[in-house]
């Protein structure tokens, strides 16, 4: 953040010129930022490593596996919105990981990969209680990279909610 009266052109050449002489006390991303900030600490359960990924996998339903496909489905809940009773794009993308992971999974059965890259593109809130349909299909497949497509909908009115694509990747064993 800031400091009171500190220019902005001074904290960083890349902002334009213009900008550099107006002062900052208190940023409105700041003051937005600090309004939202809980004190509040998580239990203990929760920190630990793959919480977050556990409680996704709890609540996915798997309902169909082809090689190359895997289409589940997951109600929104609480525990997975933010501050707006939507779902969390956090959760979207750890959704889309592990969704598109199992779909490469049918195809690459014995080799281990790794998510690089992720696109979301978020079409339309997901709701508390609207039951998402969640299909993964395998795009590309090769030794040590795999792309997979994502599409979440609202299960009822087949309206996309999220579209995405993931890309993972494999890293050959180590011979030594």
């Amino acid at each position: 953040m800031a400091e009171k009266g500190k220019q902005i052109g001074a904290m960083d050449p890349m902002v334009p010129s213009e900008y550099s002489a107006h002062k900052v006390s208190e940023s409105a991303a700041a003051k937005w930022l600090n309004s939202i900030r809980s004190t509040d600490s998580l239990p203990p359960q929760n920190e630990t490593h793959g919480f977050q990924e556990s409680l996704i996998i709890r609540q996915l339903t798997v309902n169909q596996v082809e090689p190359g496909i895997v289409i589940a489905t997951i109600t929104v809940h609480s525990s997975l919105t933010n501050r707006y009773n939507t779902l969390h794009g956090g959760a979207v993308a750890m959704i889309s990981n592990i969704v598109g992971m199992a779909a490469v999974k049918t195809v690459a059965v014995d080799k281990d990969f790794e998510p690089a890259e992720l696109s979301m593109s978020y079409v339309y809130a997901g709701r508390i209680g609207v039951e998402l349909e969640v299909k993964a299909k395998v795009l590309k497949f090769e030794n040590n990279a795999a792309v997979s497509s994502i599409d979440i909908r609202n299960k009822e009115t087949k309206q996309a909610i999220f579209q995405g694509c993931c890309t993972f990747h494999s890293m050959p064993k180590s011979r030594m």
